[in-house]
């Protein structure tokens, strides 16, 4: 059922009839999402975490199916939840890491220079540049993903392209 209000714009409205996902659909269209998953979580926290993650997720999101409105947005839901609980894990690892020492080192990448710019970056940028070049996720789908805009998520990928530019001529002296 659509209303049109007076510039000619239409609302869906939420109809009590609207198709949801059984738990069987669920699953199988959560099996063909889990790549997508796992580049969001490996994107945030890294490989180590990434699949605790993907688990947690699928844990989260099937007691709750019948709260997806829209079915074909599935894969988007289960990103976004996906990111919230890694922002999660992050901000239990930050409260850990005060109160005692990092013991665990991260994997050596296969140029570590490069990786140390990456992991230099702020968060939200290294999330922007590893989705889109590391995932090959399009510039609107990362902007999806992390909730800004397609004007946002250009610019500061473009700002972080030129700072790790620099960083690297820098280095390189």
């Amino acid at each position: 059922m659509h209303l049109g209000d007076k510039r000619g714009i239409k609302v869906d409205l939420i109809r009590a009839d609207s198709p949801t996902l059984s738990v069987d659909d669920f699953d199988a269209r959560f099996e063909r999402a889990r790549p997508r998953v796992l580049a969001v979580a490996r994107s945030i926290l890294g490989a180590q975490q990434a699949e605790d993650i993907v688990h947690d997720t699928y844990l989260a999101a099937r007691p709750r199916i019948e709260q997806l409105r829209d079915v074909a947005a599935l894969d988007r839901w289960l990103a976004r939840i996906a990111e919230n609980l890694c922002y999660q894990a992050l901000r239990r690892t930050a409260i850990q890491d005060r109160q005692s020492p990092r013991l665990a080192h991260d994997a050596p990448a296969s140029d570590p220079a490069l990786r140390d710019l990456i992991e230099r970056l702020p968060l939200r940028e290294r999330a922007i540049l590893v989705l889109h070049y590391g995932h090959g996720y399009t510039l609107e789908e990362v902007a999806g993903i992390l909730s800004l805009s397609y004007a946002n998520v250009r610019t500061l990928l473009s700002r972080t392209r030129r700072r790790m530019y620099r960083d690297w001529k820098e280095a390189d002296r």
